[in-house]
């Protein structure tokens, strides 16, 4: 029942599929169809299709083979590649030009908007298959054969490979590969024929052609490769330390297989493998014994092996056996260093450090050290667990040898030796050019050897944390005689300054020590340096930095960048070497705020500072002194020039500024004289003054009788006079001269108050005193004696009252002569003139005599004031002498016949202010 019903549904479907397919085929026939339906073409070959229009399409939809398009791969092909060969057919050629699966259809234009593809065809595009080539197989005893090749290129096409094999002739064996194999195929045991010659070939087919290998003849049993041995054991012999023996068993072989073996090994840890000499294991065997290992090392062994006729293949190496080698004596001693510190004159602290030994060296477990120190006087042993790497000691100034040994279960290593010099004794000499700098993320060490051999060299760094000076730890290194460079990797790390010292050790005697510094990596400071000011100035500033310390440094400071800048000018920048930390600014600008910075410089960065602002001063150092100084000077220069010349030219001085004005306190009136010729002959000498005190206070008007008649008979001429005696002395002129001359134009002021104070406080107030005489013995008489006035006066006189030196007296004869204006005057004479107004009075004026030659006469001429004189008396030439002023009385209208006993008042200064009546 369940078998029926599987046939009726398998033919239900088959007649769904049928039914489909052929409706579709009557769909197809109603448009068009492609000839060839399915092609298969190779590459770069042509293609010619033809599409065919359906009858029906054609009348249905009006169209006509003109209309038809081709594409390929939805890309519109070129109307030069297809053309029209009659209503109903179009042809297209094409040319492949890519591999693989390509639709090709055929299109019709029905109108401007509208298109529908009729019929489309799938292009398969390819390769032919290529010819299998190298072939070969591999027996796999009591497996399988494979065999294998190279297929060539892809075909891009579907394509079948056969294997094909024939022991008898005529009688061939093919086997089908899968889809997706095409390079080998595996004959499994017992399919394989031994000790008998196989033909072997491969054959491949497709659309586009077939090809066959080259046959291969071959006997299974010589191509055989075997399984590799397995090892069982690796066992080290008593007491040797350097050998281990091998076992293994060897894998299933046609028992007329002799086998050879390649036998390797390698340390533990290390890739390099190291290979027993193939002679040594020519023959079949099951064990080998490896000699020349270092002891108490781990070996790693692996053993494969192959027919000893050479024919067939080697196995696969075996997995690998490790095995360790025993103990036996450290090779050698410790490598040794040491750190002095001087602790005084006599005396050092040392501290002697080693480092354990390699595994290589230590040739098993290190379970003491043992140390002794000899010195000339002195011996030392102590011994130290395996721990301990390093000892203190302190030591006098001598020289000392170190000998350390490191002991395992097999014994004690030699002595390692390390000498430490006298203090006193020379250095030996050190390396030379030596240089330290990255390379490859380590520290390269180079050096130059020093003249004398060495036996060693020993390399120590360390971290500096400040300027010559290290910190903990110190990490060393020794290095052959025979190197002269070393890389330095363990405790290096970025951006941190490294003090790397190199010695050279003679017979275990540390030469001269040379220093470099060296990063391993460098990066831009961590922070800028500190700027201080130094100085600031006007047109300068100094300016220090602090260095940076050196953890902050990250690398070598290459140099130093200033930069400064005002207000919103540009930013000026100056580059400092690296080894100085100040620099000075110059061309800046008086009484600007300024703002400074420093940025530190490594081959990687820089870093700035902090802003420093400062303001340049108004004046520079010395800049006032170097005004103040020459103002000061010169001032003072001025002064003493000025004083130089107002004392060289006092007397220009004098003239200008305070001329000389007679002072009548310090004037004497000379007495009357009866005889002028007496007086002329005489010369009048100085007489005693009349008045101590060196002033005349005040006048008085004195009323003289000549001949039973009075002077100053007229009441209105004694009014004018008593007028003239109360006005003040306000003459701008400072004019000097008795009262008013009968020459001038207008009566003088001559009388002054009888105040003494003002008299006593100031000598500018000059007072004089005035001869009054009436109108009977004024006009035209000749007075019958004379008498003269003498002025005891010593004040200069005023410049326009100074004449020339010598002058006559002028000349009276006439009295329509004018009269010129007559003043006491010094050094200098009166010019004889008649004035056009009478004056009451008329006085004649000699002059004094000059200040500085008392013995020359001065002259003074005195002249009649009023015009309408006639018959005036002429006034006689005569000397003075001793500042002494002659007034002659008969110029004065006195008769010549004046009786000495007669009553007259004479000028007199007295203490009372006045003048009082006085006998002759």
């Amino acid at each position: 029942m369940f078998l029926q019903w599987g046939w009726l549904t398998l033919i239900v479907h088959l007649y769904i599929q049928f039914s489909v397919c052929l409706s579709t085929d009557s769909l197809i026939e109603r448009h068009a169809y492609i000839i060839p339906e399915s092609p298969v073409r190779a590459l770069g070959s042509q293609l010619e299709a033809s599409c065919i229009l359906n009858d029906t399409f054609v009348k249905k939809r009006k169209v006509d083979a003109n209309q038809i398009f081709w594409k390929l791969k939805e890309d519109k092909i070129s109307k030069d590649f297809y053309h029209t060969v009659n209503s109903t057919v179009s042809n297209v050629t094409l040319t492949i030009s890519s591999v693989g699966t390509e639709l090709l259809t055929c299109n019709v234009q029905l109108n401007e908007d509208q298109v529908t593809t009729v019929f489309g065809i799938q292009i398969k595009a390819g390769l032919p298959p290529e010819k299998p080539k190298n072939l070969s197989c591999i027996t796999y005893h009591e497996k399988n054969m494979t065999c294998s090749w190279n297929p060539g290129n892809s075909t891009y096409l579907p394509t079948s490979y056969q294997f094909k094999l024939s022991i008898i002739p005529n009688n061939v064996t093919s086997y089908q590969l899968p889809n997706n194999v095409n390079n080998s195929y595996t004959i499994c045991y017992p399919h394989i024929s031994y000790f008998v010659s196989n033909k072997i070939w491969v054959e491949v087919r497709n659309d586009l052609g077939s090809a066959e290998s080259d046959v291969l003849w071959q006997d299974p049993v010589d191509v055989i490769k075997p399984d590799p041995p397995k090892i069982t054991s690796v066992q080290h012999v008593k007491h040797i330390s350097t050998v281990l023996t091998l076992k293994w068993e060897n894998p299933k072989v046609p028992y007329t297989y002799d086998l050879e073996y390649n036998l390797r090994y390698r340390i533990v840890d290390n890739p390099e493998w190291m290979q027993v000499p193939p002679e040594d294991t020519k023959s079949k065997r099951e064990s080998f014994s490896v000699q020349n290992l270092k002891p108490f090392t781990d070996y790693a062994f692996t053993i494969r092996c192959k027919r000893k006729d050479e024919a067939g293949y080697w196995s696969d190496w075996s997995l690998e056996k490790i095995g360790k080698t025993p103990e036996a004596v450290p090779l050698r001693g410790p490598l040794m260093w040491r750190i002095v510190e001087n602790r005084g004159s006599t005396e050092r602290k040392i501290r002697i450090m080693w480092k354990a030994l390699d595994k290589s060296d230590a040739n098993g477990i290190i379970l003491k050290y043992q140390m002794s120190i000899k010195g000339k006087k002195f011996m030392k042993t102590e011994s130290f667990g395996a721990e301990k790497l390093e000892y203190d000691l302190t030591l006098s100034n001598e020289e000392y040898e170190i000998r350390l040994n490191a002991s395992n279960s097999a014994g004690a290593s030699p002595d390692g030796i390390l000498i430490q010099p006298s203090a006193t004794k020379s250095a030996l000499p050190p390396v030379q050019n030596l240089q330290a700098y990255p390379e490859d993320n380590q520290l390269l060490v180079k050096w130059k050897p020093p003249v004398f051999p060495v036996s060693a060299y020993v390399i120590e760094w360390c971290e500096e944390a400040s300027k010559d000076s290290c910190t903990e730890p110190l990490y060393w290194r020794h290095v052959q005689k025979s190197a002269s460079k070393a890389f330095l990797k363990d405790n290096i790390l970025p951006f941190k300054r490294y003090r790397i010292t190199t010695y050279a050790l003679y017979s275990g005697r540390p030469g001269s020590p040379v220093s470099r510094l060296a990063y391993l990596q460098q990066d831009r400071p961590e922070n800028g340096p500190v700027v201080h000011l130094k100085h600031v100035g006007k047109k300068e500033a100094e300016l220090t930095w602090s260095e940076i310390p050196i953890k902050e440094m990250r690398g070598f400071i290459t140099k130093y960048t200033v930069f400064y800048k005002s207000g919103t000018a540009n930013e000026t920048s100056i580059f400092v070497d690296a080894k100085y930390q100040e620099l000075q600014l110059n061309s800046l600008t008086g009484n600007t705020l300024y703002v400074v910075r420093v940025m530190a410089s490594t081959v990687k960065g820089g870093t700035n500072s902090s802003e420093v602002n400062f303001t340049t001063l108004n004046f520079a150092k010395g800049e006032i002194e170097a005004i103040v100084v020459p103002i000061c000077l010169s001032f003072l220069l001025i002064t003493v020039v000025t004083i130089l010349l107002c004392f060289n030219k006092r007397h220009l001085i004098k003239k200008y500024v305070w001329p000389n004005v007679p002072d009548p306190a310090n004037s004497r009136v000379v007495e009357w004289s009866p005889s002028a010729a007496n007086l002329i002959q005489n010369n009048l000498g100085p007489k005693e003054p009349l008045n101590p005190d060196g002033f005349i206070s005040d006048v008085t008007i004195i009323e003289a009788d000549v001949d039973n008649e009075k002077y100053l008979s007229n009441e209105d001429e004694i009014k004018q006079l008593t007028s003239l005696k109360k006005e003040k002395s306000t003459s701008e002129e400072h004019s000097s001269g008795i009262g008013g001359s009968s020459c001038m134009s207008s009566p003088r002021q001559s009388v002054s108050d009888s105040d003494s104070e003002s008299a006593q406080n100031t000598t500018s107030t000059v007072q004089y005193s005035t001869v009054l005489v009436n109108d009977t013995g004024y006009r035209c008489q000749q007075p019958s004696a004379q008498v003269f006035i003498r002025s005891e006066s010593t004040q200069p006189l005023l410049e326009n009252e100074e004449k020339t030196d010598e002058h006559a007296y002028g000349n009276f004869g006439s009295c329509s002569t004018e009269v010129k204006r007559q003043y006491f005057k010094r050094n200098a004479s009166i010019e004889e003139t008649c004035l056009s107004e009478p004056h009451p009075n008329g006085a004649a004026i000699l002059g004094d005599t000059n200040e500085e030659d008392s013995l020359k006469p001065n002259q003074k001429e005195i002249s009649d004031q009023n015009s309408d004189l006639e018959g005036c008396p002429t006034v006689e030439e005569f000397p003075s002498s001793n500042d002494q002023t002659v007034v002659r009385l008969e110029f004065l209208g006195f008769s010549a016949g004046l009786e000495t006993d007669q009553q007259s008042y004479m000028p007199q200064a007295v203490k009372s202010n006045s003048y009082m009546p006085q006998s002759k």
